[in-house]
């Protein structure tokens, strides 16, 4: 992620693949291997449509979402407590920060700059944001889970402009917004709204 020469008003940040990595201890592998599931079945289940669309356009629940996820795993082993007891790893896995996005994150904040987490989220990403430190790092949490629709949907960025606009206490020209996002159809949404987004890659 390269620095930026030009001052924004706001700097905001994707959380999953940008702010925070699911890969160093991840225990999908664990869980399938201990319930002789095949490879890639609980990422599989939990990102299913019908299970995660609800979640993140508040809809339901992380607690919802966790339990619906465990049912769908059921119908391939048909024992709860062990299902439960397995995915429980999966719920307490929340992620690693990325080195090289807080060291920006810090940077950015020394310098008096406002910064978000902008996220196709849960109810529960403030309470991971905690967890994971990083607290401290945002003005705001900009959370598809509160505004009842999700990134890439032109009204996602609507609705944290707004938010953004709303926290600073004055209107903001979308171009003098930077946005970052592993996801090309983000930063292309992201682009087509008027706000200055690059892909992130480490």
């Amino acid at each position: 992620m390269t620095r930026q020469v030009r001052e924004h008003v706001a700097y905001v940040f994707d959380l999953d693949g940008v702010i925070r990595d699911f890969a160093p201890g991840d225990q999908n592998p664990v869980i399938e291997a201990a319930l002789n599931l095949p490879p890639g079945t609980v990422a599989a289940t939990a990102f299913r449509p019908d299970l995660l669309e609800p979640t993140i356009t508040g809809r339901q629940t992380f607690d919802e979402w966790f339990a619906a996820i465990c049912l769908a795993l059921e119908s391939a082993v048909p024992e709860p407590e062990r299902v439960r007891g397995h995915m429980e790893k999966w719920r307490a896995h929340r992620g690693s920060p990325i080195d090289e996005t807080v060291e920006r994150l810090r940077t950015l904040r020394e310098d008096g700059h406002r910064t978000y987490v902008f996220t196709n989220g849960t109810d529960y990403v403030p309470e991971e944001i905690e967890l994971l430190g990083l607290t401290p790092f945002f003005d705001r949490i900009l959370n598809s889970a509160d505004f009842g629709i999700a990134k890439p949907d032109p009204e996602a960025f609507a609705a944290a402009h707004r938010m953004i606009e709303a926290d600073l206490g004055h209107p903001v020209v979308r171009s003098d917004v930077w946005f970052t996002d592993d996801r090309p159809d983000n930063v292309e949404a992201a682009r087509e709204f008027g706000w200055d987004a690059e892909l992130f890659s480490r």
